[in-house]
């Protein structure tokens, strides 16, 4: 091989060699990590309506200015809440509002708060902080500054009232304050009203007055808004009592 031959074949050699010392310094050793983008779990609605039907008949109807719901759960958060539902079996209907609300798809009930009012066709109406309204259960819990007016006039206070509506019962509890439209007026811990029977029982520290006389025992019931009533424990009648007697 001549001179000439051998310095060709050195200077492909080096070429060669330095091309694979390249392509090693500059090959990163791993592959960089393909980064992850986790699929949205909440899709948002500006305003929406959600109805419920029950054999053609519309149940109950859901509507609100923001939705935002929850793609694994199907739960909603709900903003400026109007809920509309009919009494079961009856051709009574309801009106439910408040600021904020969440829809529970599973349990099949709404908690709703802030300027919470529930008002009927019959023009009652409760105010209250926090409620909540079991669907299927047909049961309705309202705690915080409750105020209930019936449309004759007659006021309920109270911090805590369940409605069992399939059992016909509402259950208040907590500085129970009751003022009658006959100007009676009552206070006690607890207060049970038996609606299909018209029948009451209050329970704890009872108080009931009207005009100068006053009434106090463990227990009172009646069954006509506390014009005849009935005391146990402790109980005691009071005529000819003035305010300031008290």
């Amino acid at each position: 091989m001549s001179t000439r031959e051998k310095l060709l074949a050195a200077t492909v050699i080096i070429f060669f060699v330095c091309v694979i010392v390249w392509a090693v310094r500059t090959t990163p050793s791993e592959p960089p990590p393909i980064e992850k983008v986790e699929p949205p779990t909440t899709v948002e609605y500006e305003g929406n309506t959600i109805v419920e039907e029950q054999d053609g008949k519309i149940i109950w109807e859901l509507t609100c200015s923001k939705m935002v719901i929850d793609s694994i759960t199907q739960n909603a958060e709900l903003d400026d809440v109007i809920w509309k539902f009919n009494q079961y079996d009856k051709e009574k209907t309801w009106e439910l509002k408040g600021a904020k609300g969440i829809y529970y798809q599973a349990e099949k009930y709404i908690h709703v708060e802030g300027d919470v009012s529930v008002t009927n066709s019959d023009e009652d109406e409760l105010l209250c902080d926090e409620i909540d309204w079991f669907f299927e259960q047909q049961n309705l819990s309202a705690t915080g500054n409750i105020i209930v007016t019936r449309n004759d006039g007659a006021k309920l206070l109270c911090e805590k009232l369940d409605w069992l509506s399939a059992e016909e019962n509402i259950i208040a509890e907590g500085n129970v304050d009751v003022d009658n439209n006959d100007g009676a007026k009552l206070s006690s811990e607890k207060l049970s009203w038996f609606t299909a029977e018209e029948k009451i029982i209050a329970e704890g520290n009872v108080k009931i007055s009207k005009d100068d006389m006053r009434a106090f025992g463990d227990m009172a019931y009646s069954d006509n808004s506390f014009k005849h009533f009935g005391l146990m424990g402790n109980a005691k009648v009071l005529k000819g009592v003035k305010d300031n007697q008290e």
